[in-house]
């Protein structure tokens, strides 16, 4: 009786054994002596080693790589009035990178294309830790992936709100808090509209970098609005969405309670004015930007005579009362992936392994410098401040340009006689009065045409290209 039972233990734990002992590894070993080879695309030789080279190499000093300069993705996307995704696109396929770096909107397109590698095996085979990131961003790549992670992300960039809390207590006037809507921002920045005037009225709210257009841009983007349907083809503008993002920026500028720069239809080109100046001199409560803005209070109260040092704090950026816990100002420029049919896989996993693992991490905690680790265990505050509002929404899982067109694309020229169009219909409900289901419809009729004629003007430069 003894014998059986030891016999069906013996034919339950050899196969699991064997699994254990022989499994076979997903991915080649490197060399005995560590070499491989990364052929890696980036902005520049010297950035791409300021940035991440330097620290891999003193782990694996035998690695050798080769940086290709991205800049001739944009000089080919301007030269041949292209999508950025098909210069990309042509990029991959004339230089066979081991390793690429995408943007969310690149990178989906790349795994659709096929030209990403499945990360998952390797992850689960190695025991990559994936516990530790920030809630919400695995669900968001491999939503990009189609259920699949084909890439890992180090870094995120979020948007937040930051606001002068010497302002808000001298008016007697409550502070921000986090997870307001745009509503609920815009009348608590009312509340300043009524202090100075002229060149010393006060707003309650503004943007970092930015135009009326511009704030209409991050109220859509929050509302899930998009101008132009996935493939780039339709104008999507007339919508209850965008109705109430044009009412919203209208009564907003309206009001003096936020700030933005004349309503004016631009020439030769777009242009971003910085009003972060308003902010630090003491002109507006709140300033709505990326984290890149926070290293600057740190400048501005050591270094600027004119600044004068204040308390602040920061809460985050205004959300979608139905998605209370999600925010698509999220920026998260570099998504590292490896090439699907890259013969230095190992080599490329073992940099997007490091580049994405909690030793850099660690290390640029120390040192975060407007972007932010992805691992949320590394960091709690920043001069005295809690991070916290800046980890509590998760990026939008569904998230993507408010441009829309991901499949398609779209050419520059439409995308600036949009913005002008915009601007001027924002400008006559802000001034005269109109609308915004009048400044909707105008700008979905116009809107149309002026895609349908940047689409023909493209086709026709790209037959005259042929000849």
């Amino acid at each position: 009786m003894r014998r059986g039972k030891l016999a069906i233990v013996m034919l339950i734990l050899i196969p699991l054994l064997g699994g254990c002992l022989g499994q076979k590894p997903v991915l080649e070993e490197l060399g005995k002596d560590g070499s491989g080879k990364i052929k890696i695309m980036y902005g520049s030789e010297e950035a791409f080693y300021n940035d991440y080279g330097n620290q891999f190499l003193v782990k694996y000093p035998n690695i050798k790589f080769e940086v290709v300069s991205t800049g001739e993705i944009d000089e080919e996307q301007k030269a041949k009035g292209i999508s950025y995704q098909e210069a990309l696109l042509h990029f991959v396929k004339k230089h066979m990178p081991d390793v690429i770096i995408a943007n969310p909107f690149t990178h989906e397109t790349l795994v659709q294309e096929g030209k990403l590698y499945n990360m998952e095996a390797i992850i689960s085979q190695e025991k990559f830790e994936l516990e530790g990131y920030m809630p919400g961003l695995l669900d968001m790549l491999r939503d990009l992936g189609g259920g699949s992670l084909y890439g890992l992300a180090p870094y995120f960039y979020p948007s937040i709100i930051f606001y002068n809390a010497d302002l808000f207590r001298e008016h007697g006037i409550e502070l921000p808090r986090n997870r307001m809507t745009w509503k609920e921002t815009f009348e608590l920045a009312e509340r300043f509209a009524g202090i100075g005037s002229g060149e010393n009225q006060i707003y309650g709210f503004t943007e970092a970098i930015g135009s009326g257009h511009n704030l209409l841009f991050k109220i859509a983007e929050t509302l899930s609005q998009r101008v132009l349907d996935s493939r780039g083809e339709k104008v999507t503008f007339d919508t209850k969405g965008w109705k109430e993002a044009l009412d919203l920026t209208a009564h907003a500028i309206r009001s003096k309670a936020a700030y933005t720069m004349p309503l004016e239809p631009e020439e030769g080109g777009l242009t971003y004015p910085e009003n972060g100046e308003l902010f630090f001199s003491g002109k507006a409560a709140m300033v709505m930007a990326s984290f890149w803005f926070e290293p600057s209070f740190r400048y501005r109260f050591a270094n600027d005579k004119e600044s004068s040092a204040f308390d602040w704090g920061m809460v985050t950026v205004p959300i979608d009362p139905s998605f209370p816990e999600e925010t698509p100002h999220t920026s998260m420029p570099e998504i590292f992936g490896i090439t699907a049919d890259s013969p230095n896989k190992r080599a490329a996993w073992e940099f997007v392994k490091y580049v994405n693992g909690p030793e850099m991490a660690r290390a640029a905690s120390r040192t975060p410098d407007g972007k932010l680790s992805t691992r949320v265990n590394f960091i709690k505050e920043i001069d005295g401040k809690s991070v916290e509002p800046l980890y509590m929404l998760k990026p939008k899982v569904t998230s993507r340009s408010v441009w829309g067109g991901e499949k398609g694309g779209f050419p520059y020229p439409f995308y600036a006689a949009m913005t002008n169009l915009i601007t001027r219909e924002l400008k006559a409900m802000v001034e005269n009065g109109k609308s915004a289901e009048e400044a909707a419809a105008a700008i979905q009729r116009e809107g149309e045409a002026a895609l349908k004629q940047a689409r023909e003007a493209e086709k026709a430069k790209r037959e005259a290209e042929k000849k």
